[in-house]
């Protein structure tokens, strides 16, 4: 019982509780120290004291033996005068042999200078000393005399205050040196910790300095040991999920994605778009030369072609982050965006033009021709692509066809900036926004945290989020969009203190020094009330590494956590982790739709060994079925998210038992899965 007891206190640490000993045992050793020299200076007055007393009485009783026949005994009185009147007796007294007083006198004990609570301290008691007077052989009296202790303890109270200078000097200079050594000692022993804390930040850093204390020397290489070990196991793992990554997903020319992570991408981000209400938009090049410069002028020219073309491509498109680039197989390239129609329509119309500047001699067919659609929730990978296969020949003949086949599905879609402006300024001062939600479960079907996200209406229509925000951002209203809906959800749950709620941040924000400095206040306000994740996109990260940064450090001060959303959907490597002080990696959805496929999973697999091994729990989003779950649980995954287990639920806040207050997953009554 007492150790548990203990282990439920927050305790003492190593450097206070040494401060506090050096502190006691300073203080035992000051005041036992002072006690014994005030008590070793009382002992020797009162000794002095009754040594004078005796040594007083004895020659003064001599000298009055000579006149004890007088009977008034004047002369002996005169020599009591001449001795007493010198102060330094408190009592004199001279009784005949019949015991009668002859001779009395006394003098007030006076302490000067002296306080009263030292005198009661330490009490001088100075002895009645006493010495027989004789008359011829007979014994006249006896003289009693006692020393007067106020000089005594004036004496007493000037050494008691040289000894309290004096011990408390060389106790302030012995604690300052133990201080120091023990600062020497406890250095190391701060680098440690400091070293630990920056391992569970995914910083591994070895110590080059080792202390001179042997035991503390085994401890810090130790560490270092361990440090480098993990290191080592992250690199390995890192590498070898990126030659991975690139045997099954890249194109080993361009370095795109290939058909594959296309087929994988696509079907995420038609999860995405139904889930999220956003437009998909898919775009071919293709380079209709490619067949006549291989035969013609061999394969480095076909080679230096398409590379020439994929350069092309990424200055047009790949600078946005809903814009990701594939290479389909020989002379085909395939994009896939989320970015609104009207600008991604304006960058394909530039690169079309751009393509045709590029028509000469050398590519006989032209350089290359670009097509672009968007996507319906109905259409299939499939017929996109016949579609713009269709499309691109049909532009061959006649170059004036229109790049997109626009959609005009949308309730509502405000036309032109002026209108958008006006619509986002509306939705900013109003805030005609609804809350949705969606759960992130664990494997034992508790809840790891819900997923918050919002929904703009305009005149009672639907508005595209990706479309709202891109526009948002074109206005200059972004920051001031971001605010307003971060506060919004910080409204509905930070009375909900039951489960942790996750905010999704935008590219922009995260870019902001503005917006940081926004959240961090708000954060502080909010102090801790309420259990955070907030989910920054691997794009963001990759785009904006120091500000990312700095955002962690506010989010982690403020005691909230960090999601990388969509991890591993840029080809970069995984290495960029180390350093990031995240708590989870969503991976992207591409690669949750196909872990039927043996590659997907022990790319997964890698992908889950990595992060546990550096304390960071891994999400798998669009669970649409019980064996994706289940391959994902396999695979390491800690915690799903998905339709299957509950689509994303709008949030009434009027009412106040909503989907934010309910524990509203049940798996047992949703599908019975079995775990």
């Amino acid at each position: 019982m007492a150790h548990k007891l203990l282990g439920k206190l927050p305790g003492i640490s190593l450097r206070a509780q040494l401060h506090l000993l050096i502190v006691l045992v300073a203080v035992f050793t000051f005041s036992f120290s002072l006690y014994i020299s005030v008590q070793s200076t009382q002992h020797y007055l009162n000794t002095q004291m009754k040594s004078h007393a005796q040594d007083a009485a004895t020659s003064l009783g001599l000298s009055m033996s000579a006149y004890m026949d007088d009977p008034d005994l004047v002369i002996a009185q005169t020599m009591v005068s001449a001795i007493f009147d010198s102060g330094y007796y408190a009592d004199l007294e001279f009784k005949t042999s019949k015991g009668e007083v002859k001779i009395k006198r006394q003098n007030p004990i006076e302490y000067d200078e002296v306080p009263e609570w030292f005198v009661s301290l330490f009490p001088l008691t100075p002895p009645l000393q006493s010495s027989e007077v004789n008359n011829g052989w007979m014994v006249a009296g006896v003289l009693s005399i006692q020393s007067t202790p106020g000089i005594a303890y004036k004496t007493l109270w000037q050494q008691a205050k040289q000894s309290f200078y004096s011990i408390a000097l060389i106790t302030l200079f012995s604690v300052l040196l133990i201080q120091l050594i023990v600062f020497a000692v406890l250095k190391p022993l701060r680098q440690i910790e400091m070293q630990a804390q920056e391992v569970g930040k995914k910083n591994f850093l070895q110590q080059d300095k080792l202390p001179f204390t042997t035991d503390l020397r085994s401890v810090v290489k130790a560490m270092n040991a361990m440090v480098a070990n993990i290191q080592r196991s992250f690199k390995s793992l890192s590498l070898q999920a990126d030659e991975l990554k690139v045997k099954v997903f890249t194109d080993l020319l361009t370095g795109l994605g290939n058909r594959r992570l296309l087929e994988q991408r696509f079907t995420a981000e038609k999860n995405e778009q139904k889930a999220h209400d956003l437009h998909l938009h898919i775009g071919m090049m293709s380079l209709h030369s490619l067949t006549d410069v291989h035969q013609r002028q061999g394969f480095e020219a076909a080679d230096q072609y398409i590379l020439l073309a994929v350069k092309e491509f990424r200055e047009a498109l790949e600078h946005s982050a809903n814009n990701q680039l594939f290479r389909l197989g020989g002379s085909d390239f395939i994009f896939l965006s989320q970015a609104n129609a009207e600008p991604l329509e304006k960058q394909v119309r530039q690169l079309s033009s751009k393509l045709k500047q590029l028509d000469s001699v050398f590519f006989p067919n032209g350089f290359a021709s670009v097509a672009l659609m968007e996507v319906e929730p109905e259409d299939n990978l499939h017929h996109c692509l016949s579609t713009l296969d269709s499309a691109i020949i049909q532009r061959m003949q006649q170059p004036d066809l229109p790049l997109l086949v626009k959609d005009e599905s949308m309730l509502i879609k405000p036309e032109g900036r002026m209108a958008w402006h006006a619509v986002i300024k509306d939705l900013i001062q109003n805030h005609h926004f609804e809350l949705w939600a969606q759960p992130v479960v664990n494997a034992d079907k508790s809840i790891e945290y819900i997923e918050t996200f919002v929904r703009f209406y305009y005149l009672h229509s639907q508005l595209s989020t990706a479309e709202t925000y891109a526009m948002a951002e074109q206005q200059g209203l972004s920051l001031q969009l971001d605010q307003q809906v971060i506060n919004f959800i910080l409204k509905q749950v930070q009375e909900e203190t039951s489960h942790t709620y996750a905010i999704n941040l935008s590219q922009g924000a995260v870019g902001s020094s503005l917006f940081l400095q926004w959240l961090d206040k708000e954060l502080q306000q909010l102090a801790g009330k309420v259990r955070l994740v907030f989910e920054v996109s691997e794009y963001s990260i990759l785009k904006a590494p120091d500000e990312t940064k700095a955002l962690m450090d506010i989010i982690k001060r403020n005691k909230c956590k960090v999601c990388i959303e969509r991890f591993g959907a840029s080809m970069t490597t995984f290495k960029y982790l180390q350093g990031l002080n995240v708590d989870y990696v969503k991976i992207d959805g591409a690669y949750t739709t196909a872990l039927s496929d043996q590659d997907n999973q022990f790319f997964i697999k890698t992908l889950c060994q990595i992060s546990h091994g550096i304390g960071i729990k891994v999400l798998a989003p669009h669970i649409e079925c019980e064996q994706v779950m289940d391959n994902c649980f396999a695979a390491g995954v800690n915690a799903v998210q998905g339709n299957w287990l509950l689509a994303p639920q709008k949030v009434n806040v009027q009412v106040k038992k909503s989907i934010l207050t309910q524990a509203f997953i049940n798996l047992d009554l949703l599908h019975s899965p079995k775990y």
